[in-house]
């Protein structure tokens, strides 16, 4: 369950973490309201699960009453990435003097949680990472060993911060480490982390994102609701057809798996090798010729995607079915994105005859990695770079 800015920043306050004063609302009355408690200027933003708003408009600035009711206005008006603004957050603008990145997420390939700090605070961490790698220090966790106050420290130093700043951006830290742990979160980020100009430490924003499986015993939660409209499009889509699909966002490779275990095995291999799974895609054990169809056309929508693997076994499902669900989509819409395909199983020799008559690339007998590195191959051909790619 992904949550608002201002769900993560409730979060955050229960456990100490600085954050500014402000708070949601729905309407220009009240937005009036909490502007009169915090004082002018204030920061307006709107509350989507999606990131990017910023750029797209979705952040206003107000010094009066004028320009708040202009700004709140015109937010409520507003679709980011096809999100309705329900609601938009206001809070008082902050003195910045620095801004600094903190965030602890799941490293997939070492099945750990990872604490990353950067003093390149406000930017994507993965922009952060691509521009300036030097400057973002990375830690492992281990979960029956959460690490204590020395350990942020540690860590913290090597972004340039001392003194006071130093040890309470540390405090922070440490109760945002806690704070992933005690609710189960699979993304806890604060960025940026800003220090004032009196050396006051403030969560500006919230990331958090709590695994699902888990929200049953997560109090913080509980009262926390969603409208089926906030999902993501595609999820909402290929819910409807009874396909299970999970955006992750900001990746390019699309991916379809005839099973869970195969979907995570090919994430695991994509990322290995330089790629960046877009979406997580299991067809399940039904995987009709209709249904493959729909599965390719909902990943071909994916926003970015630059290539699609398709990892299909035929042991349930039936290969020949499965790739005339393919071949029709290849027909019908003519992706310029690659496509690769790793089939085997019941009828493969039917369904390895079908792609091939449509010039898509089957790895037959061989591996995950060979279909991955295949796909990466043939986006390099059509122009896309990517890391660890040899043609």
């Amino acid at each position: 369950m992904k949550l608002f800015e201002h769900e993560g920043k409730q979060i955050f306050s229960q456990w100490g973490i600085p954050i500014p004063r402000g708070g949601a609302v729905q309407d220009i009355h009240d937005a009036r309201w909490v502007a009169g408690q915090t004082g002018y200027p204030v920061v307006v933003k709107s509350q989507v699960l999606r990131g990017g708003r910023g750029k797209a408009g979705g952040v206003k600035f107000a010094s009066g009453e004028a320009e708040l009711d202009a700004g709140v206005k015109e937010l409520l008006a507003m679709r980011l990435a096809g999100e309705p603004v329900e609601t938009v957050l206001v809070e008082e603008k902050l003195n910045i003097a620095s801004e600094f990145y903190m965030g602890v997420t799941l490293d997939p390939k070492n099945q750990l949680p990872l604490l990353m700090v950067s003093a390149q605070g406000g930017m994507d961490i993965e922009q952060v990472a691509k521009e300036f790698p030097h400057q973002v220090f990375k830690a492992h966790l281990h979960p029956l060993q959460k690490p204590g106050l020395h350990s942020m420290l540690d860590l913290l130093l090597k972004t340039g911060l001392r003194g006071k700043e130093l040890v309470r951006a540390a405090t922070v830290l440490l109760k945002l480490v806690h704070c992933y742990f005690d609710n189960n979160a699979i993304t806890a980020e604060i960025n940026p982390l800003v220090i004032d100009a009196e050396g006051n430490v403030i969560a500006a924003d919230a990331k958090v994102e709590i695994d699902d499986n888990a929200l049953f015993r997560v109090k913080a939660v509980a009262h926390f609701t969603r409208k089926e409209e906030v999902a993501d499009p595609l999820e909402a889509e290929a819910k409807s057809m009874d396909i299970s699909y999970v955006g992750l966002g900001g990746g390019n490779i699309g991916l379809i798996a005839g099973g869970a275990g195969l979907g995570m095995a090919s994430m695991d291999m994509i990322a290995a090798h330089g790629g960046r799974p877009a979406n997580f895609l299991d067809l399940g054990g039904d995987a009709t010729m209709e249904k493959t169809a729909r599965a390719l056309r909902i990943v071909l929508k994916a926003p970015g995607v630059q290539g699609v693997l398709i990892n299909l076994f035929g042991g349930i499902n039936n290969c020949e079915q499965m790739a005339k669900g393919i071949s029709q989509v290849v027909d019908d819409l003519k992706p310029s994105q690659a496509v690769v395909v790793k089939m085997r199983g019941h009828s493969q020799e039917e369904g390895w005859t079908i792609l091939a008559d449509k010039k898509i690339p089957v790895i037959k007998m061989g591996t995950t990695e060979e279909a991955v590195l295949l796909l990466l191959q043939e986006m390099n051909r059509q122009g896309v770079t990517v890391d660890g790619c040899t043609d």
